[in-house]
C-alpha cells in the first residue's frame, strides 16, 4: 500500500469559505503544514486573528458578490460555511446564491481542482430511527437540510460540467470544544429537556471532521469519493448523550419533559425531528482513523479543553 506522503497530491494552496467552528480549524491544519490557506470572512477584527496565525484573510460577504476581492488561484477550495442569522442575510442568498457565485468565480492551479463541501446528515429527513447509509434517498423535512440539498445538486451540475472533483461531507450534530457550555448550564439549571429521550443523536466532534477533510483534500484529483457521512461509528441516544455529559460535568441527571408545544415550536422553526440511525459505508474506502468514535471520550475531550468550563 503507498504511503500517505506517496498518496498526496501536492497541495500548495487553498481557500476556505466559511471560517467557524469548522473551517477555522481546518484553516489552522492547513496553515500548520505550509499549505498557503486563504479564508473569507466578513469581520475586519476576524481577518486580523487569522493573519495573525499565518493565514491570508479575504475580507468578503458571501451574500454580496459585487463587492468580492480577485480570488485567488487554489488547488482546494472548501466550502464550510454555517448560517448566521443575525448576517440579515437568509440560507438562499448565502448557501445557494453565494456558492453558486463562488463556484463561477473560483480559480484552480491546475486544470482540475477540489472542492469539499460540508452539507448536513439533515438531509435525510425522519427514518422512524432506522439506520441510513450514503446509498438512502434524500428527503429532508427541514429547511437547512432543503438548502444543503439543493446546494449539492449545485455542486453535481458543477463537477459535471467542469471536470473537478467534488466531495460532499454529510456532518452529523458537530461538538467539541467550547460547544456544550450551554447544555451543561441547562443541565445544571435543571432545566427540562423537551425532545425525545430516546431518538437517535448521530454526532461528529470536530477534530474528527478536520481529519476527515484532511483526507479527502490529501486524494488524487482522479479518485472520487462523491460523497461520505461523516458520523461516529457509536451512534446514541439523547438520553444516554445527556446522561454522560452531566456525569462528566458533574451536573444533575438530565430531566426530560414531554411538552405539547414541541411539534408546533419545530414547525415554526422549520425543523423536522430527524430521528434516524446515520452510519458511513464510505468511510472505510478513505481510510480515516476516527479519535472519538466513543461519545464518552469524544465528551471527555470536549469538556477538558473548553474555556470557561466548570465541571
Amino acid at each position: 500500500m503507498p504511503s500517505e506522503s506517496e498518496n498526496r497530491p501536492g497541495i500548495q494552496t487553498a481557500l476556505i469559505a466559511g471560517c467557524g467552528y469548522v473551517g477555522h480549524r481546518v484553516a489552522q491544519s492547513w496553515a500548520a503544514e505550509g499549505i498557503e490557506t486563504f479564508a473569507c470572512t466578513r469581520d475586519a477584527a476576524k481577518a486580523e486573528q487569522l493573519s495573525m496565525q499565518g493565514i491570508r484573510p479575504l475580507i468578503m460577504d458571501l451574500s454580496s458578490p459585487e463587492n468580492w476581492p480577485k480570488l485567488p488561484a487554489v488547488d482546494v477550495l472548501l466550502w464550510s460555511v454555517g448560517f448566521d442569522r443575525s448576517a440579515g442575510a437568509d440560507r438562499t442568498k448565502v448557501w445557494i446564491d453565494g456558492l453558486r457565485e463562488l463556484l463561477s468565480r473560483v480559480q484552480f492551479r491546475t486544470e482540475h481542482g477540489r472542492v469539499i463541501y460540508t452539507s448536513s446528515t439533515g438531509v435525510y429527513g425522519d427514518s422512524g430511527g432506522d439506520e441510513v447509509d450514503e446509498e438512502m434517498a434524500a428527503c429532508p423535512d427541514s429547511e437547512g437540510g432543503k438548502a444543503c440539498l439543493a446546494a449539492e445538486q449545485i455542486l453535481h451540475e458543477f463537477s459535471t460540467r467542469t471536470g473537478n472533483a467534488v466531495t460532499v461531507l454529510r456532518l452529523a450534530g458537530i461538538y467539541g470544544p467550547n460547544r456544550l457550555l450551554r447544555r451543561i448550564t441547562d443541565l445544571q439549571n435543571g432545566t427540562p429537556i423537551t425532545s425525545p429521550p430516546d431518538d437517535w443523536l448521530n454526532l461528529i466532534h470536530v477534530d474528527d471532521i478536520v481529519r476527515t477533510v484532511n483526507a479527502v483534500a490529501e486524494r488524487s484529483e482522479s479518485s472520487k469519493m462523491p460523497l461520505m457521512n461523516v458520523v461516529a461509528a457509536n451512534s446514541v441516544t439523547r438520553r444516554t448523550y445527556y446522561t454522560t455529559l452531566a456525569e462528566l460535568a458533574s451536573a444533575p441527571c438530565p430531566i426530560f419533559e414531554a411538552s405539547s408545544s414541541t411539534e408546533s415550536a419545530k414547525a415554526r422553526s422549520g425543523r423536522g425531528s430527524g430521528n434516524r440511525r446515520v452510519i458511513s459505508r464510505v468511510r472505510a474506502a478513505l481510510d480515516v482513523e476516527f479519535q472519538f468514535d466513543d461519545v464518552r471520550a469524544g465528551l471527555k475531550d470536549a469538556l477538558e479543553r473548553s474555556t470557561g468550563a466548570s465541571h
